[in-house]
Order: structure tokens, then C-alpha cells, then sequence
């Protein structure tokens, strides 16, 4: 019987050989493609989004988790694609960065946990007109068409798509956006079905659009997560205890924060200005694609520093802001 258990754990973890190696295993136990994918790699995944969702990992973790699952993937797409196996999908989904913008991480995160949800995907890639998103769809057969823009200055293109679609033959599409300058009011103005704040809530949405989940609720930006209110008597803390904390970097560019003790652990995003000079940089050097992205991240050593993990969280936080402003 093979352990899905084990391996939802690895993907959680990041595990890609392992996931690989238990995938072959199942094969080799006579186990389907499908059972395969659905009991390990897209429920491994649902844990990832879930815990993404509410701030327990964060992007490069997902990106490190989803690196896994792909590893799993690529035993088992020969055998998906064989004949009948794609009707056993969640979705098409087809997806692209709107003219002007060359910005790709966000939507590449986005195609990753789609795929994990068991979506067929095609990722056209950045600056792409209104006649690419056609000619690409006319192709592929899409249900949902997903489009990000960082740019206020591109995301009106969104419109442009949008209405390029609303004519007999493709007004069946359901169409999504996203990005950092992207809202909800946005989405309504420009005639969107619908509106992602974040990587796991735009897949939320796309199994809504299919009919696979409940409808998506309203979801704030992700950011620094807000204070948990709790009528618990806050832990009574020693005040010479110290915290240990790293820095994770996308090569020499700082990205977070991460300070833990026994009783808690806390995580701290840079300021976006950060993870623009990671994108900026990713772009210039041809690494913001999949796996050549993610092998850029590695987390400094561990040092240790008095005082709670939330006060050293954010006390280096504001080291870092300070000496690069």
C-alpha cells in the first residue's frame, strides 16, 4: 500500500527526490496515475495552500513545496496524457502577463499551485496582446483565462482582454486577474468574473469557476498577518530567553524573516520593494522561470539574539529596511 501520507509530508517539506522515488513506488505497486495524483500530489498541495492562505508558509516555501510536487508530476505525465486521462482534470487554465509587463514570479506561483490542484495548464508567458490570448485559447480550449499585471500602468490592458473576449465563441471563458495593484473593485469595473488576491485564493477561485469548490470568500492581500486576538493569558515569557532567527534570501537580496523559540514561531515579509528588486533581478539574469528561481533561495545560518521571536522578527526586519532603504 503506499504511503500518501508520507508523501503529502515530503511535498509539504520539499522533498522532490523523495516525492519522485515514492511516485515510481506507487507506480510499481500497480496504483494509477490518477489515484497517484489525486491521494498524493494534489492532496499534498491542498496542505501547502491552505497553510499559504494563512500565513504559516510563505512563497518561497510554496515554490520550494511545488518544486516537489512537479518532481512527481513528471513520472506521471506520460501516463496523464495518455488517451481519456485529461478528462480527469480539474480545469484548462490558461495564463499570461498582459502587454508592457514583463513581471512573471507572482503568476508563475499561481501555474504551479493550479497544477497542483490538478488544472491543465498553458503559461504564455509576459506581454501578451489581446491577440495572443486569443490565438492561444482558440489552441488550447481554456475554462478560465488568468491575467497579472504589477504595473498600474498595464493593468487597463486587463480591459482590453477582457472585452477582446466578450464576443460568441469565447464569452463561455471565464476570465481572472491579479497582481500587486490589483482589487476587487478593480475586477467589477473592468467586467472580471472574478479576482485573486493571492496564489492560493486565485486557485480557490479557478475550482469555483469549474465547479470543484464552495464559492471563494473575500481575501485580504497577504502581507504581515494582523494579531490574532485571544482571550488566553499571554505565555509568561523568562526576559533573558532568547529567540534564534534566519534571513532568507533570493541570492544576495534579503526576503524574510524568520525568528522561533519552544513556544512560537514568526515570519516577517520585506517590504515590497524587496521582492521587486528580486524580480527585477530575476528577469535581468533569465531566472525567474520554475526551478531556476527557486535554487536561488537558500536561509542564512541561524544566530540567536534575547528576546522574543515577534521582537526579534521585527527588530531585524528593521535592521534590514534601515541599511537598505
Amino acid at each position: 500500500m503506499p504511503d500518501y501520507a508520507l508523501m503529502n509530508q515530503c511535498i509539504y517539506e520539499g522533498k522532490a527526490k523523495e516525492v519522485e522515488q515514492l511516485t515510481k513506488d506507487a507506480l510499481a505497486e500497480g496504483r494509477t496515475a490518477q489515484e497517484i495524483l489525486s491521494d498524493g500530489l494534489i492532496a499534498g498541495m491542498s496542505v501547502v495552500g491552505e497553510d499559504f492562505k494563512y500565513n504559516i508558509l510563505y512563497v518561497p516555501e510554496v515554490l520550494i513545496a511545488a518544486r516537489a510536487m512537479k518532481a512527481g508530476m513528471s513520472v506521471l505525465k506520460p501516463l496523464l496524457s495518455a488517451k481519456g486521462a485529461a478528462d480527469t482534470s480539474a480545469g484548462r487554465l490558461l495564463m499570461g502577463t498582459v502587454r508592457g509587463d514583463l513581471h512573471d514570479i507572482g503568476k508563475n506561483l499561481v501555474c504551479m499551485m493550479a497544477e497542483g490542484a490538478g488544472f491543465q495548464i498553458k503559461d504564455i508567458g509576459v506581454d501578451q496582446s489581446v491577440e495572443k490570448f486569443a490565438a492561444a485559447a482558440e489552441e488550447f480550449k481554456p475554462d478560465i483565462i488568468g491575467m497579472s499585471a504589477l504595473l498600474t500602468t498595464t493593468m487597463t490592458y486587463m480591459k482590453v482582454v477582457i472585452d477582446g473576449f466578450d464576443v460568441p465563441g469565447r464569452d463561455h471563458i471565464k476570465m481572472a486577474i491579479g497582481g500587486a495593484p490589483i482589487s476587487q473593485m478593480f475586477a467589477d469595473e473592468i467586467g472580471a468574473d472574478g479576482y485573486g488576491a493571492d496564489a492560493s485564493s486565485a486557485v480557490d477561485l479557478f475550482l469555483y469557476f469549474v465547479g470543484k469548490g464552495p464559492p471563494p470568500g473575500v481575501t485580504a492581500k497577504r502581507g504581515v498577518a494582523a494579531p490574532i486576538e485571544s482571550s488566553a493569558a499571554p505565555v509568561r515569557r523568562d526576559p533573558k530567553a532568547k529567540s534564534k532567527f534566519q534571513i532568507l534570501y533570493w541570492q544576495d537580496i534579503p526576503s524574510q524573516v524568520k525568528a522561533w523559540d519552544d513556544f512560537d514561531e514568526v515570519k516577517l515579509d520585506l517590504p515590497h520593494r524587496f521582492a521587486d528588486r528580486i524580480d527585477a533581478q530575476a528577469q535581468r539574469l533569465g531566472l525567474a522561470q520554475g526551478d531556476d528561481y527557486v535554487n536561488q533561495l537558500r536561509w542564512s545560518d541561524e544566530a540567536e539574539r534575547l528576546g522574543s521571536p515577534g521582537e526579534i522578527a521585527a527588530a531585524v526586519r528593521q535592521e534590514i529596511e534601515t541599511a537598505a532603504p
